[in-house]
């Protein structure tokens, strides 16, 4: 009897180990599961809607080569791109399908490159038109809207999320804004006086010429940060009608200028054309001191990017000349 207790006891502590050891392993297992990372990202795009992007997508297509720049800068790779990927950005994109004009991508070459996840621009009607038919075939498709430094890399972080390389996040994001805000701080340091810091923002093509407010524009919300007055913000008829008269009456110490399309000396020229038409333009003292400064439209007009840094740096330096 005493035999067959004590092996009755042994069967028992058996199961009560073995029990044991498999809430052991599940446990194990449960705690493994919560720490697997997550195969998607979630995030809110400039429409305001709601993303669910798979992580490393394999096919992604970028409609302005700027966001194809910045995909590229956050460690991914794009089956199809805006023209401007090639002749603005100067990128290396073998064999990826080109689609066109960033205003005007072709909606039948984009599918036909079968992406998996779209970056797209939240300003380019072309663009948001297009939502509708990539949702119905079952592409993600997320909206930015870059303008300013901030834009940038909230764009980035959202990019390097889902490619993983929050390396790179740091090298062309985080690294890039501490080199800005030490700009800022020099430029601050040298107080430039109120009435230098009063400007006037001209965006000039082939066939026109406009005003342009500090929203919205990459030269507009840099000279914003930096402390600058825009005439054009207080007075918007002149966003509407470039009125020489207005602009003498707003009195802006320094003028600039960026181009825009492909021809930068047809847009120069109109400039210089129009200005050559109306002589009051020659009253103004930013036009009789040579204070008026036509803009690399690389650095101005179009997004830097990694060379944001060095778009501030020469803004600063033409503000403080």
């Amino acid at each position: 009897m005493l035999k067959r207790s004590l092996s009755a006891n042994k069967i028992i502590c058996v199961g009560l180990s073995l029990t044991l050891l498999f809430s052991v392993l599940s446990g194990c297992g449960e705690k493994k599961a919560e720490s697997e990372p997550s195969a998607s990202v979630s995030f809110t795009d400039d429409l305001g809607r709601n993303v669910k992007a798979n992580k490393n997508p394999k096919r992604v297509a970028a409609l302005l080569g700027s966001f194809a720049d910045t995909w590229v800068l956050a460690g991914g790779n794009l089956c199809a791109a805006a023209k401007d990927a090639w002749d603005d950005f100067g990128l290396q994109l073998n064999d990826a399908v080109n689609l066109g004009g960033a205003h005007s991508p072709s909606l039948e070459a984009l599918l036909s490159a079968e992406p998996d996840f779209v970056i797209a621009s939240a300003s380019t009607s072309a663009d948001v038109e297009m939502k509708e038919s990539l949702q119905n075939a079952g592409i993600t498709v997320a909206y930015f809207d870059v303008d300013s430094f901030e834009d940038y890399l909230n764009m980035l972080k959202i990019c390097t999320d889902i490619t993983g390389r929050k390396d790179l996040y740091q090298k062309n994001g985080l690294n890039i804004q501490k080199q800005i805000e030490d700009i800022k701080s020099r430029f601050a340091a040298a107080n430039l006086s109120e009435e230098k810091k009063t400007v006037m923002m001209l965006r000039t093509s082939a066939t026109s010429v406009k005003a342009k407010g500090s929203e919205g524009t990459v030269l507009g919300e840099m000279l914003k940060d930096l402390g600058c007055v825009n005439i054009a913000d207080s007075d918007k008829s002149l966003l509407e009608n470039l009125s020489v008269e207005r602009v003498i009456a707003g009195e802006p110490y320094r003028i600039f200028t960026v181009t825009m399309g492909d021809d930068t000396a047809a847009a120069t020229d109109n400039l210089k054309r129009m200005m050559e038409e109306n002589p009051a333009w020659g009253k103004l003292e930013a036009v009789k001191q040579n204070r008026l400064n036509v803009m690399d439209r690389r650095l101005f007009n179009l997004k830097p990017n990694a060379n944001w840094a060095k778009a501030y740096e020469t803004l600063t330096e033409i503000l403080l000349g």
